[in-house]
């Protein structure tokens, strides 16, 4: 099984969601830091066409 990590930063009102491990332009934003959780799972799933990943979320300590 595949696992790939997400790193999430707060940038003003928005989350914004970025992974090392796939393309530098792919990139997820959400008002809340549940929904960019959501489609990172989704958009990470659907890049790499499987559904057989695990997706390491990369929360910054201070949002956790």
């Amino acid at each position: 099984m595949r696992s790939i990590r997400v790193q999430y930063e707060q940038d003003e009102d928005t989350w914004v969601a970025t992974s090392p491990d796939l393309a530098e332009s792919w990139i997820a934003v959400a008002d809340t830091l549940a929904e960019a959780r959501q489609l990172a799972e989704e958009g990470v799933r659907f890049v790499l066409e499987r559904d057989d990943l695990i997706v390491e979320h990369l929360v910054p300590t201070s949002a956790a």
